[in-house]
């Protein structure tokens, strides 16, 4: 049983980081892959186990695990947030520090109510993958 876990809004952080939101060069698919890459590989070892929340339109409800990091998908009509709240719930009476990783204030509030910690979305990208590169055209 791991002492820490860290939940994490799956689609919020991709879409707040440049080096993984989807465009041109980059597919959702390959976003989520990219994601779940940083944190089985650049994260801190071994330190916090990861629970990634994706909404699931495409995926109906899937799960997988990947080492560290389990990767769930919300089963329509729920979203991914509702299924935070519950994991936030849930977890904390299993683990010892339960995060929480969003830019969503309604998810962010209940997991604090509830006793977690929450970590902004945009600060979790720059302490994983450094700060964003200075514009080019400058």
């Amino acid at each position: 049983m791991p002492q820490r876990l860290v939940i994490v809004d799956g689609y919020n952080l991709i879409h707040r980081s440049p080096a993984l939101r989807p465009g041109p060069e980059r597919s959702l698919r390959e976003a989520r892959e990219k994601l779940i890459n940083l944190l089985s590989w650049a994260v801190g070892a071994g330190e916090a186990d990861f629970l990634v929340v994706f909404d699931g339109a495409e995926m109906g409800g899937a799960e997988e695990r990947r080492g560290r990091v389990e990767v769930r998908y919300s089963r329509p009509p729920r979203k991914a947030d509702d299924v935070i709240r519950e994991l936030v719930e849930e977890r904390l009476q299993q683990v010892e520090r339960v995060t929480v990783v969003t830019a969503d204030l309604e998810v962010a509030r209940h997991a604090r109510a509830m006793g977690a910690d929450v970590s902004l979305s945009d600060l979790f990208v720059a302490s994983v993958l450094g700060p964003a590169p200075a514009a080019q055209n400058e």
